[in-house]
């Protein structure tokens, strides 16, 4: 299940090509811990601005993965063509991350080990 949290724009929900929730449709004014609580079976996804789920992501670990959008502030139009522009990759990521921080010009992925947020291992050729 992927989430858009809300605050982004719901619209984002029906762009990214595959099956996606904004959270104000499961409920007005959901609280983090709700919305975690919704998204914390396999494969859920949180996409967000907030800060507060990486932190809790490092504390608590997946499920759900989080992909953290820090473009700063845009109007709604660009900052859905951004993300919508690097979902295919985001996705890839996924695969082998547990957190994809997702900014105007580049992707940093991380995946939760041992010792906390790590870079993950890249794929064997």
């Amino acid at each position: 299940m992927l989430i858009v949290d809300e605050n982004l724009p719901a619209s984002l929900a029906s762009r990214l090509g595959e099956p996606a929730v904004p959270a104000t449709s499961l409920g007005m004014r959901l609280t983090d811990d709700q919305l975690w609580q919704h998204a914390k079976v396999p494969g859920g996804v949180i996409l967000t601005k907030d800060a507060d789920f990486f932190d809790r992501l490092s504390l608590e670990g997946p499920p759900p993965q989080v992909v953290w959008v820090r473009v700063g502030n845009l109007r709604r139009a660009a900052l859905e063509e951004v993300i919508v522009r690097w979902w295919p990759e985001v996705r890839g990521l996924l695969k082998a991350s547990t957190l994809v921080e997702l900014h105007n010009d580049r992707l940093e992925a991380l995946a939760l080990g041992k010792a906390g947020l790590q870079a993950p291992e890249p794929p064997s050729p």
